[in-house]
């Protein structure tokens, strides 16, 4: 036994120096990675740290190759610019219709001026100047009939024709009417039984407006004027003798609604001077 313990000592130490070797051998492997990344991240350093000429000349292919890129770049701004050209150049040719649209606004707002027109078939009344007394005028086509009258003794029928707006009217014992007329009104000068008036009086619509009435009494023609202003007031004249026409007074009050007015016992029968129906012209 004493003769075996040396060699069993020697085998115990070559096992023992091959387990050491074998942990050894297996403990190396995971070293060798982490010199090996360690070098890796060392080598990778230096380029981001200080460029040598070798990174340094690394990024300039990166920079020739986003020069296309920008010169893509470069070259689609022309087009760019290209395409603001056209749409300025569609400007001006916007800019005429305006202006045209501009330039026909005034004629269709000085269009309104032609409607203004002068009617031919018309009624006016109301109170001359001063208010001494009143005038109507009928206005039918060419042709017109005017009367004035204070009430009493002054009062005249007056008979023409109308041009260019223009009214010249006459009638017994040198009653005459000058007057223009348009959209709306007449105006002008009246004379009867040498009392002369000024006058501007507006268009009526019926009840208002001109009535007159005959009759025969006693051989003779009696006549009566009734001019009915827009507030109801009634201002009338009788003339005894129609044919003379040289005195006249007051007339009976005129029952418009039907269109009746007595004189003593007589009952005169009225009807309307009307411009817009052409009665009593």
């Amino acid at each position: 036994m004493k003769r075996n313990t040396p060699l069993i000592t020697l085998l115990a130490g070559a096992a023992l120096g091959v387990i050491l070797l074998v942990a050894s051998m297996l403990s190396t492997p995971s070293s060798t990675p982490v010199s090996y990344s360690a070098a890796a991240a060392s080598s990778a350093a230096p380029p981001s740290a200080a460029p040598s000429s070798a990174g340094a000349s690394s990024p300039a292919p990166a920079v020739t190759g986003s020069s296309p890129a920008s010169s893509a770049t470069s070259s689609a701004d022309p087009a760019e610019s290209s395409a603001a050209p056209a749409e300025s150049s569609e400007a001006p040719e916007q800019s005429p219709a305006e202006s045209s649209a501009a330039v026909s606004a005034p004629a269709v707002a000085a269009s309104p001026e032609p409607t203004r027109t002068t009617p031919t078939r018309a009624n006016y009344a109301g109170r001359v100047g001063g208010g001494g007394g009143s005038v109507a005028v009928s206005v039918h086509g060419d042709k017109a009939v005017a009367y004035v009258c204070n009430g009493s003794t002054v009062e005249g029928w007056m008979r023409g024709k109308v041009e260019h707006g223009k009214l010249v009217l006459t009638g017994k014992n040198k009653a005459h009417l000058t007057a223009s007329y348009h959209a709306g009104k007449v105006t002008g000068d009246v004379e009867a039984h040498g009392t002369d008036y000024s006058f501007s009086v507006s268009t009526v619509n019926k009840p208002s407006g001109l009535y007159q009435a005959t009759a025969k009494v006693q051989g003779k023609t009696i006549k009566a004027g009734w001019i009915v202003l827009g507030d109801g007031t009634q201002i009338g004249s009788l003339e005894i003798d129609a044919d003379t026409a040289t005195t006249a007074v007051t007339a009976p009050k005129l029952d418009v609604a039907t269109m009746t007015a007595q004189v003593g016992g007589l009952v005169l029968h009225a009807v309307p001077v009307s411009g817009v129906t052409g009665t009593g012209f």
